[in-house]
This record gives structure tokens, C-alpha cells and sequence, in this order.
């Protein structure tokens, strides 16, 4: 299939295409800025992003050269993966910029993409976004995103589908948990988890990659909506961090100790997790070499940081 998906040098874009374009399909992707423009982790999976795809460089959703595209090509799929992420952890989250950011010109979009034969779009939510109640600006943009594409794409008589994105961790993640874990081990420090109690669903990156391929060529084409909801590990936050120490120990030659600190902070919902395990939908997935990769990654930013 021929399939444009925005996002690419976010961290679980870039190894959606790469499973994309793995599993034989022609990806076409659209960078906002040019490829010299990206540094760091970004110019890593700009990089990636361009082994595996066709890109279109300086090019925003829904701006006038996005419109030219859609215009002019066909795809058989279009991935709504790219999304405004600045600061999507605060209260300060940028609400306003970011819907439209994330749904600049969709309805004009959706009737390009249909009029060149598109049958279904997939738009990645959050976990974050799920249940009744919302506690973050951007899980409520993302719902409101999800909203607006499924509205002008079932107009355009696409199907729309949701690709609920858990908690993905993995190489070329943003400073988050596990380079917290890693930094502090190679000071020789022991971190403290505060919210070990939160029952999360913690994802391997290129499992949900996996995952991602599949929904993209088995979710329905009739117009219509649906969901999919992968899953990982699903386990308290302390148990998860354990694990992490257990299988980062070997691979790094350290201690890797963990305080469990005592959680006070309850200001989001206690459980957070989807509902389709992944881990035995695919026997190429090798968990492993999962570990070994990530392992690698901290190692080589360890080396980057003593420069």
C-alpha cells in the first residue's frame, strides 16, 4: 500500500515507518523543517525516517504545500501520527495552538485524500485521552484531534480508526524514565521512583511498531469508525522500574538499584492500560534483542556525556 504518515521524527513515528516500510509498503512522510535543520535524538529519527520513506522536507499538516500533496498523490492509507508536544506534561500545555496545529485545514485534507481514492485513515490517540475523566490539556486536545479527523473523514467516506498509543519506551525515546534510570546508575546514584503505586501499560517501542503495521492493513476500509488498543507491560510503575534494573543490570555491567519511594502524588487516574496484549501476536518480535538495543542506546549517550 501506498500510505503518507505524518510524524516522523517523533519517537514512535520513526519506527512506525521503519515497520512499514519493513513489511513492504511505499511510506511517504513529511518533515516540517529540513533534514540539516534537526539535531539531536530528532536528527536520529529524521534519519531513520529517511532510510525508510519518500519525504517531502518543509512541510506542515495542512499547509498549503500539504494540500499541494494530497492533491497531487494518491495514498491508499493516510497515519495522522504528527501532533503539537511541547510542554505536553504541563498545565501550560499550549491548548490553543496545538488543536490547531493538529487539525489546520482537515476538512480540505479529507476531501483531497478521498477524491484520490484514500480508504481509511488512522489517527494516533493516547491512553492519556481514554476514559471518563480528562486530567491534562493535552489528552484533551488529543481527543478533541481524534474528534475533528473522524468527523471530516467519515464526511469524506473514509474510514476512521484510532490507534490508542499506551505508555512506548525504548532507543531514541525522549529523556523520560528510562534515561532518568540510566543517568543515575552511571553516577553512581540510586534513583527514587515517587509514584511506584500507578498501574501502567509500558510498551516497547518496536512491539507497537508491530502492532502499528498490523491495524494499518487490517483495520476495516468502509466508512465507519473503530479503535485498536495494543498493550505491553501492564504493571504497578515500581514493578515495572524493577524490571528495567533487572534486565538493564547485566547488559550495563551496574548495580542499577532503585528506591521505592512513598507516593503522594495521586493527581491521575491509578490505572491507565489498553486491552490487546501484543507480545504473543508476533513471533518475529524478538524481546531480547529489544533489551540489547535499548542497552546500546543508554550506553552510547553514557559515552556522549563523558566527552
Amino acid at each position: 500500500m501506498r500510505i503518507l504518515i505524518t510524524g516522523p521524527t517523533s519517537f514512535s513515528g520513526a519506527f512506525f515507518i521503519e515497520a512499514l516500510s519493513q513489511a513492504g509498503h511505499d511510506v511517504f512522510t513529511t518533515f516540517t523543517q529540513s533534514l540539516d535543520a534537526y539535531t539531536g535524538v530528532r536528527k536520529w529519527r529524521a534519519e531513520k525516517a529517511l532510510a525508510n520513506a519518500t519525504v517531502y522536507e518543509g512541510v506542515s499538516f495542512g499547509d498549503e504545500r500539504f494540500l499541494e500533496l494530497v492533491q497531487a498523490e494518491s495514498f491508499d492509507v493516510f497515519c495522522h501520527h504528527g501532533a503539537w508536544t511541547k510542554d505536553y506534561n504541563s498545565m501550560d500545555y499550549e491548548f490553543e495552538a496545538a488543536f490547531a496545529n493538529n487539525t489546520r485545514s482537515m476538512r480540505q485534507v479529507c476531501i483531497a485524500l478521498a477524491s484520490k481514492s484514500c480508504q481509511k485513515v488512522i489517527v494516533s490517540g493516547s491512553i492519556f485521552e481514554e476514559g471518563d475523566e480528562l486530567f491534562s490539556p493535552h489528552g484533551l486536545v488529543k481527543r478533541m484531534t481524534a474528534e475533528t479527523t473522524t468527523f471530516y473523514g467519515n464526511q469524506s467516506g473514509m474510514h476512521v480508526s484510532k490507534f490508542v498509543i499506551p505508555n512506548p519506551f525504548g532507543p531514541l525515546d525522549n529523556p523520560k524514565l528510562i534515561d532518568y534510570l540510566c543517568r543515575e546508575w552511571y553516577a553512581g546514584r540510586t534513583p527514587q521512583i515517587r509514584t511506584p503505586l500507578y498501574v501502567r501499560d509500558n510498551i516497547p517501542v518496536d512491539l507497537l511498531a508491530h502492532g502499528f503495521v498490523y491495524w494499518v492493513e487490517e483495520c476495516p476500509n468502509t466508512v465507519g469508525t473503530s479503535a485498536f488498543t495494543p498493550s505491553g507491560y501492564i504493571s504497578s510503575m515500581g514493578e515495572f522500574v524493577d524490571k528495567v534494573a533487572a534486565e538493564m543490570r547485566p547488559r550495563l555491567g551496574l548495580a542499577c538499584a532503585v528506591e521505592m519511594g512513598s507516593q503522594t502524588d495521586f493527581s491521575q487516574p491509578m490505572v491507565l492500560v489498553n486491552d490487546t496484549p501484543l507480545q504473543h501476536m508476533f513471533s518475529e518480535w524478538n524481546e531480547t534483542e529489544f533489551w540489547d538495543l535499548l542497552a546500546e542506546h543508554q550506553l552510547n549517550l553514557a559515552h556522549l556525556r563523558v566527552r
